[in-house]
């Protein structure tokens, strides 16, 4: 897991990679797009927005072929992030959703200020904590390497 303060931060960090200017790209057009519904860039970016409450889910959600990027619209977004090593597995991985479950834990609340970027890895799980009248976007990022070779 890692929080960038910024979108500078962001993109000073990581710009240069195909998959995360993607991302950068996904971040500038989700408000203009309808809420609750999913994009794609390419094959390998899902993303949409929804009010924090939303996306929102009682346990713990991770994937096993992509990144999560959680990025808040209009002021912070809180997120518990935890090893998935370390959780309760409640729901088997599926293929159908690329999607495991765990049981929620309580533990340390990760603050994405506002105008940042959370990047959750694939070796962990997340769960949003509802906030009302928040909005955030969400992005998955297939994990296909450093680039993608075919694009």
């Amino acid at each position: 897991m890692h929080v960038y303060e910024s979108r500078e931060q962001f993109d000073a960090q990581l710009g240069t990679v195909k998959k995360w200017m993607r991302v950068g790209q996904a971040l500038d057009i989700a408000s203009e797009l309808l809420q609750d519904v999913a994009y794609s860039i390419g094959d390998s970016i899902t993303y949409w927005w929804d009010g924090a409450e939303g996306l929102a889910t009682p346990d713990m959600v991770g994937g096993r072929r992509y990144l999560t990027a959680l990025a808040p619209m209009d002021g912070e977004l809180a997120v518990v992030v935890a090893p998935k090593a370390d959780l309760e597995l409640t729901e088997a991985y599926s293929d159908l959703t690329d999607r495991e479950r765990f049981a929620a834990v309580d533990g340390p609340v990760v603050t994405v200020p506002a105008g940042g970027i959370l990047v959750v890895d694939i070796d962990e799980a997340f769960r949003v904590l509802p906030e009302p009248g928040s909005h955030a976007v969400m992005t998955h990022v297939t994990v296909e390497g450093y680039s993608f070779p075919n694009k």
